[in-house]
C-alpha cells in the first residue's frame, strides 16, 4: 500500500506518535499538524469529522477527503479517546469494488478500536487482560486474511487499469520531475550500475512555502514549484543526477558513485545548489518570490543500504536543518536519530 498512515494526535491535531507512514513525510511526529494536509477548500470536511469525534468519544468516524499533495483523496477513521485521538488514513478503500467496502471499512474500524484500547490499557498489569486483547486482534487478523483473498481476486480486475497508471506516472505531472512512485525505481536502476559505490541523497523542503499558497493562491504556488523544479532539474554538480519531488514542496536529489565524502563535500555541493536555485528569486505572476530550502544528507553505503531508511534519514536531517533556523543542510547523525523520541 502506499499513501497511508497511522498516527495519534493531540486533541488539536498535531500528530505525537507514528506507528506507520508512508510515505515518512506525510505523518511526523511533533512536526505534521493533519489540518494542514488540506487546502481552505477542503479542511472544513476534515475539521467537521475531527470535531465530531472529540465531542463523541469511543467511536470511530470516517469521511473521504482530498489532501494537498497532488489532490489526493485519502479515507480517513478517527477515534478520540481521552487527550488521544487515533486517526488511520488511506487511500485505496474507493479502488475496492463496492461490495467489498463497507466489510473491510468496518474490519478497518475495529482495528483502530482495539489499537486505542490497547494503548489506553498500556500500564494495567493484568495478564489476562492483555491476553484477550490480543485474542480479539488475532480473530480480527484471520477476517482480514480472508478478506485479502477477495482483495485478490478484485486486484486481478485492477490489473489493466494499474499498468496504465503506471505509465503515468514516471513522471509528476506538475512539475515534470521523477515522481514520488518512481523515484525509488530510478535510484535503484543507477545504483545496479555500481552496487559498491557511494551514493548521496539530500532531501529538500521549502522554507514556508504555505505562505506563498496563503498570500497568493495555489496557482501562483504551482508556478513557484515549476520554476524550482526546473532549477533544480538543471543542477550540475559533476556527478549525474536524479532530481525528484517527494511530495507537496519536498523534493529529493541523488547523486551516484562520489568518490568520498566529508562536509567539505557536502558544504559544496549545497553552495552549488545555492548558486543555481536559489540565490536568484523566482520571476511569477505575482512578481518575484524568494526561495529558502532546508535540506538534509545521508550517504548510501554508509548510512545505510536500504533506499527507504535512507531516504528516512534524510529526512531527518532536513528536519534538524529546519530545526537549526532554516536556510541551511545539516547530515544525518546516528546519535540524534536514535534519541529524536527520548524527548518529552
Amino acid at each position: 500500500m502506499s499513501n497511508t498512515f497511522l498516527v495519534r494526535t493531540t486533541t488539536q491535531g498535531l500528530v505525537q506518535e507514528a506507528y506507520w507512514s508512508d510515505p515518512v513525510s506525510l505523518a511526523i511526529p511533533y512536526k505534521t499538524s493533519l489540518f494542514e494536509l488540506f487546502d481552505e477548500t477542503h479542511k472544513p470536511v476534515f475539521e467537521k469529522t475531527f470535531t465530531k469525534a472529540l465531542l463523541e468519544k469511543h467511536k470511530v468516524f470516517c469521511s473521504h477527503v482530498v489532501v494537498v499533495e497532488e489532490e489526493l483523496e485519502l479515507c480517513f477513521f478517527i477515534l478520540s479517546l481521552d487527550q488521544n485521538v487515533f486517526v488511520l488514513a488511506l487511500d485505496y478503500l474507493k479502488e475496492l469494488p463496492s461490495e467489498f467496502q463497507e466489510q473491510h471499512k468496518a474490519l478497518l474500524m475495529r482495528m483502530i478500536e482495539q489499537i486505542a484500547a490497547m494503548h489506553a490499557r498500556n500500564s494495567l498489569q493484568n495478564s489476562q487482560v492483555v491476553y484477550s486483547h490480543f485474542e480479539e486482534i488475532q480473530r480480527l487478523n484471520n477476517q482480514l486474511v480472508n478478506t485479502q483473498r477477495d482483495l485478490q481476486r478484485a486486484n486481478k480486475k485492477l490489473e489493466t487499469l494499474n499498468l496504465e497508471l503506471n505509465n503515468r506516472l514516471v513522471k509528476d505531472p506538475l512539475t515534470a520531475l521523477i515522481s514520488r512512485y518512481q523515484y525509488r525505481s530510478e535510484m535503484q536502476a543507477v545504483i545496479a550500475s555500481k552496487p559498491d559505490a557511494l551514493g548521496l541523497f539530500a532531501f529538500i523542503d521549502i522554507d514556508a512555502f504555505k505562505q506563498i499558497n496563503d498570500t497568493y493562491g495555489h496557482g501562483v504556488g504551482d508556478e513557484y514549484l515549476v520554476g524550482f523544479s526546473q532549477r533544480l532539474k538543471s543542477l550540475s554538480v559533476g556527478y549525474p543526477v536524479i532530481a525528484m519531488r517527494i511530495a507537496g514542496d519536498e523534493f529529493g536529489l541523488y547523486i551516484h558513485d562520489i568518490p568520498a565524502f566529508d562536509d567539505s563535500f557536502l558544504a559544496d555541493i549545497y553552495a552549488q545548489f545555492e548558486k543555481r536555485v536559489t540565490d536568484e528569486p523566482l520571476q511569477t505572476s505575482c512578481g518575484k518570490l524568494y526561495i529558502s530550502c532546508s535540506v538534509g544528507f545521508a550517504v548510501y553505503n554508509r548510512d545505510t543500504d536500504d533506499l527507504y531508511d535512507l531516504i528516512d534519514y534524510a529526512d531527518w536531517a532536513m528536519y534538524c536543518a529546519k530545526k537549526n533556523g532554516k536556510h541551511g543542510w545539516r547530515r544525518f547523525e546516528p546519535l540524534s536519530y536514535a534519541q529524536r523520541h527520548e524527548k518529552s
